[in-house]
């Protein structure tokens, strides 16, 4: 786990001095840099496999026309060492990146469907100046890319590293900022830096002599559309079936050099990490001590968990007083701005302050399991349009002239009425932040609204109605969009500010290629009833409690007069609903954002 960064058809002037210091919260161990007249790579490294020099980047090939920067982990490197010795390659130290770099040699873009883990690197060969890009099939691993004069090539691990590199201030996407009011991070590849987009997640990009082309290197496994649907296998071979799958992923993210901890909530997916880890792991969790925050605390049940199972537990109960003293420091390690991230922050914090350099989570297993109530109610959404068909735009119009039309729930739902139906537009109405109409009228009060010559918006639609039906689609939509475009993100870069290696063994490819076969109906029944299944070892208490999704009480502390959270809620028009908390907390991390990288503040628009 590392930062990586580099600039490829230019003069690398001060690039490595400008972009290092950005990622050095990424690589506390060890840093590297190789360059000649028109290339720099960058490397910031923390050692967690093979702790040795031998295992500095960027790392040369042994004839010296390669060189690799490398961020992430290679769980089956021990498998493709064993590949490669047979074929008389020989190795020096013990790491998975020597081994990649053989692997990348040998096999090139057809060996990437070998890998197992989660990465995003940059091989260079110095003989032909090229260079090959890629990112793992879910995208945990980000890697930013901007092209410049004559097709010099930039990229980085963190959006922020990237802008470092050059003087000149950014501009903003007015499009990706649109999206962003839309579903509270911004979804890729885009980003809100005009110039700068994410090599998309399973996407390979090859540079050579100033010209980029970006290909998908494997179908993204999240989506498991095309499987066996509705048919033919017993709910007992299932059971064995993910049982065997789970056991395999939650071995592979153990492989390390140094220990490796757990973030546990009181949720089923952390809880059937630890069930399947070796016991005596040291596990972390958040609780509140806050006023009224009962509801969100879940640090008992957690407690519980972690001594049933053996572990070695660190509980952080957090006061309104620390909220207040850490939340400079988590806006300082926003790479971009989000509604989410604040809890793996606090949570990497701590696991770091106990001398962790690794973490499990449970992130992925509500995504694959069908956990969120959106299984529930998006297809139930959809129904509903469906059946109001031609009518909705005009319902649509009656709503937003009713007295209740312009509460935040209305608006979104009004957002539906005036579509067209799809699955897309009802999960867009569900987990959606600002609607439409709410999105554009934000825009032209700041004077924000894209130009007409601007060109189309980004790929990325968080509304489109691309993929499969019912629970499977739900299921899609929450890998492609939600986990994709916040959650992952989210968790990379908030434990990277602590210096924390976040591994997540339920967003795995090859989890998910032998779960495939299982039935959508079994896989994704309501209550993760396949999961709980598969571990017979957690607790009836455990399994029967009401399911109680980690949340902070930002509601509590917002609403507070004496407000831990002094952000500023930048401007807005009237008619705007701002008391769901998520609203306002969206709004107050993006004006910080953007006055801090873009120098812009969202402020009423001159009138003309």
């Amino acid at each position: 786990m590392c930062g990586i960064a580099g600039q490829l058809g230019r003069n690398p002037g001060s690039f490595a001095a400008r972009v290092g210091t950005h990622l050095a919260h990424r690589g506390p161990d060890d840093a590297g840099v190789w360059q000649d007249a028109e290339t720099c790579l960058v490397h910031r490294r923390l050692a967690i496999l093979d702790l040795s020099p031998l295992g500095h980047q960027p790392m040369a090939s042994p004839c010296g026309r390669w060189q690799l920067v490398f961020n992430g982990e290679i769980y089956n490197h021990a498998d493709l060492r064993r590949r490669l010795e047979a074929e008389g390659q020989h190795f020096r130290g013990s790491g998975d990146t020597e081994v990649l770099l053989a692997w990348l040699i040998r096999w090139g873009r057809d060996g990437l469907e070998a890998l197992r883990g989660m990465f995003a690197f940059c091989l260079y060969d110095t003989w032909e100046r090229s260079a090959l890009l890629a990112r793992d099939p879910h995208g945990i691993k980000p890697l930013y890319l901007r092209t410049g004069p004559g097709g010099c090539l930039g990229f980085a691990s963190e959006l922020r590293a990237l802008l470092a590199a050059e003087a000149g201030r950014p501009s903003l996407d007015r499009h990706a900022l649109g999206q962003y009011l839309a579903t509270g991070s911004v979804p890729e590849p885009a980003t809100l830096v005009a110039g700068v987009q994410r090599l998309p997640s399973g996407h390979v990009a090859s540079w050579r002599q100033g010209r980029l082309t970006l290909h998908p290197w494997g179908a993204l496994p999240e989506s498991l559309v095309g499987t066996a649907g509705h048919g033919g296998m017993a709910a007992g071979e299932a059971v064995a079936l993910t049982r065997a799958a789970l056991e395999d992923s939650v071995a592979a993210h153990m492989v390390s050099d140094v220990p490796v901890g757990l973030f546990l909530s009181a949720g089923l997916d952390s809880a059937s990490v630890l069930a399947l880890a070796p016991r005596g792991l040291h596990t972390f969790t958040i609780g509140f001590e806050t006023a009224g925050a009962g509801g969100f605390d879940e640090s008992g049940p957690a407690a519980r968990i972690a001594a049933h199972f053996g572990a070695h537990h660190t509980p952080l109960m957090l006061t309104a007083d620390q909220v207040r003293q850490w939340l400079p420091a988590f806006l300082a390690s926003q790479d971009q701005p989000s509604i989410d991230g604040y809890n793996t922050w606090c949570v990497a914090r701590l696991a770091r302050e106990q001398g962790l350099k690794v973490a499990l989570s449970g992130l992925g297993g509500d995504e694959l399991f069908g956990g969120y109530p959106s299984f529930r109610m998006v297809p139930r959404l959809c129904r509903w349009r469906r059946r109001i068909g031609p009518a909705g735009p005009l319902a649509a119009w009656i709503l937003q002239r009713l007295p209740q039309g312009r509460r935040a729930r209305a608006q979104r739902i009004t957002g539906l009425l005036g579509a067209p139906a799809s699955l897309g537009q009802a999960y867009g109405c569900f987990r959606g932040l600002f609607s439409p109409s709410e999105a554009e009228r934000l825009l032209e009060h700041w004077g924000l609204t894209p130009a007409a010559d601007a060109g189309p918006p980004p790929a990325g639609d968080p509304n489109g109605s691309e993929g499969p039906e019912g629970r499977e689609g739900v299921a899609w939509l929450e890998g492609t969009r939600y986990l994709r475009n916040q959650l992952l993100p989210d968790s990379d870069v908030m434990a990277m500010a602590a210096g924390l290696e976040l591994r997540l063994p339920l967003v795995d490819a090859q989890l998910q290629r032998r779960l495939a076969p299982i039935p959508a109906t079994l896989r994704l029944a309501e209550g993760k009833q396949l999961l709980a299944s598969s571990l017979p070892e957690l607790p009836d208490w455990f399994l029967n409690r009401p399911k109680q999704g980690f949340r902070f009480p930002f509601q509590l502390w917002l609403d507070d007069p004496a407000s831990p959270l002094a952000v500023r809620l930048p401007s807005t028009p009237r008619g705007i609903d701002l008391t769901p908390w998520y609203r306002r907390w969206s709004l107050m991390v993006l004006q910080h954002w953007l006055e801090v990288h873009l120098g812009l503040s969202l402020s009423p628009a001159p009138r003309p």
